[in-house]
C-alpha cells in the first residue's frame, strides 16, 4: 500500500500545507516507510544526515548531550512533526539525537527529495512556519525553567512530553527530576499526589496523563 493511502493524516502534515493533493501524495509515497518496534536511533548528534524522518505514527525523542556528558530531552515530537530537514538541507551535522520510541512509524524523505520540493515557495514558508513553532516552543520552555515555580515546571513538562493521542511520558522520573532542578524525592512525592487526585498513572518508567483538561488548567494557571 502506497504511504498516502496507508497514513492519509500526514496529507495535513505542517511540512506539505498548501501543496495541491497530488504533490501531497507523489512527495509522500516517494518516502520510505521504517516501523520501529523498540528505541532505535534515527539522527546522530554532530553526524551527518542524508535525509529527514515525518512521523507518520508514534513518538520521536530529541535529545542534546552536552561536553559534560549531560543529556537532555529537548521534546518528544508526534504523529505529523519532521525532524532532521533543517540538517538535510543545509548539509550540516544533527543539532542534536533522534529516538524512535516503541511503535512508531516514520517516513524516510532523501534530501534529493526534499530539495526538490523546496523549490516550491509554499514548502519554504512551511519550513520557515517549522522553525517558529521551535522557536516559540523552546521560549516558553526557558521562561518555565527560569520564572515558574517548581510544580508549574512539572505540569508544563507533563504536557509538553504528553499528547491527547499518546498520554504516555516514557522516561524516568529522575530525568524529569534534572529537568525541573529538583531531587528525584520530590518529584516522586509530587507525582504520587497527582495520582491519588486521578489525575496521572504511575507505571514502571511510564507517567500516564489520565485528565489531561485538568493538568493542561493547572499548567495555564498564572503563579
Amino acid at each position: 500500500m502506497k504511504n498516502s493511502a496507508a497514513y492519509p493524516h500526514l496529507m495535513q502534515a505542517g511540512l506539505l500545507h498548501g501543496l495541491p493533493d497530488e504533490q501531497k501524495r507523489a512527495f509522500l509515497d516517494s518516502c520510505i516507510q521504517k516501523y520501529c518496534n523498540e528505541r532505535i536511533t534515527l539522527l546522530t548528534q554532530s553526524e551527518p544526515t542524508q535525509g529527514c524522518y515525518l512521523i507518520a505514527r508514534g513518538r520521536v525523542e530529541i535529545s542534546y548531550l552536552d561536553e559534560d556528558g549531560n543529556v537532555s530531552i529537548l521534546h518528544v515530537a508526534g504523529t505529523g512533526e519532521v525532524i532532521g530537514e533543517v540538517e538535510a538541507i543545509s548539509e550540516t551535522p544533527c543539532a542534536a539525537s533522534c529516538f524512535s520510541l516503541p511503535d512508531t512509524t516514520v517516513l524516510y524523505c532523501p534530501a534529493a527529495v526534499l530539495l526538490d520540493y523546496a523549490k516550491n515557495p509554499a514548502v519554504i514558508r512551511n519550513f520557515a512556519a517549522i522553525l517558529h513553532d521551535r522557536l516559540m516552543r523552546d521560549n516558553h520552555r526557558r521562561a518555565v525553567e527560569q520564572f515558574h515555580t517548581v510544580d508549574k515546571r512539572l505540569f508544563s513538562y507533563l504536557c509538553q512530553f504528553s499528547t491527547p493521542d499518546d498520554p504516555e511520558i516514557r522516561f524516568s522520573q529522575a530525568h524529569l527530576a534534572t529537568l525541573m532542578g529538583c531531587s528525584r524525592q520530590k518529584v516522586n512525592r509530587m507525582l504520587k499526589v497527582l495520582r491519588d487526585d486521578g489525575m496521572i498513572d504511575l507505571r514502571r518508567g511510564r507517567i500516564v496523563i489520565l485528565d489531561r483538561a485538568k493538568v493542561e488548567g493547572k499548567a495555564a494557571l498564572r503563579d
